[in-house]
């Protein structure tokens, strides 16, 4: 909506229309996630989706392949084999020097864009903090239409704590300066599974 269209409609009281525009008659909750969730500065990523299953790709080369050679990766996922171990009883400052940290998503919610981790797919719940860049593993069918939804999910109600994340952490000071990762992950990468 342009910002045009925005005034007009609050100058002709058209409040509901102007700030909440019907929805289209078939909702497209992938693409809507991905356009929410890139908007909030995560990093949507369809690719390993798309490659054809002939049997050569597996997830744990494919994002072998999007980082540097170098880089330390930590997995809770059993799909990524991980540089550097740890369980639910391993120190959360032993997690500050992981590049990569991957996770899979309970479920994601398509109008912010937003992914719902809890205590059992972080196994370490400062992981979704420590890491340098954070992968979050998502199954498209577990994708939900809006947040008004998520509440009929069974896992918050399983969990001991949870966490919905929507972008990388970042900050800006008066000056507009926007710094990533000042206080947590420099990136999310959402990889649609």
């Amino acid at each position: 909506m342009s910002r045009h269209d925005f005034l007009t409609g609050i100058r002709q009281h058209k409040f509901m229309q102007t700030l909440f525009p019907p929805q289209s008659e078939e909702p497209h909750p992938v693409a809507d996630f991905g356009r929410a969730l890139t908007l909030m500065g995560g990093l949507w990523d369809e690719t390993f989706l798309r490659i054809p299953r002939n049997g050569y790709t597996t997830l744990n080369a494919y994002l072998r392949g999007v980082y540097p050679a170098d880089a330390r990766f930590c997995s809770a996922t059993p799909e990524i084999i991980a540089d550097v171990d740890f369980n639910a009883r391993s120190d959360a400052a032993s997690l500050k020097e992981v590049d990569v940290g991957v996770v899979r998503a309970c479920f994601g919610v398509a109008e912010t864009g937003a992914v719902f981790l809890s205590d059992h797919h972080l196994c370490v719940n400062t992981l979704s903090a420590m890491a340098k860049n954070l992968v979050v593993l998502l199954d498209v069918q577990h994708i939900i239409e809006h947040l008004h939804l998520a509440h009929r999910q069974p896992q918050p109600f399983n969990a001991r704590y949870t966490i919905m994340i929507t972008g990388p952490a970042a900050m800006a000071d008066s000056e507009s300066a926007l710094m990533l990762g000042a206080k947590g992950v420099k990136s999310l990468r959402v990889i649609a599974i």
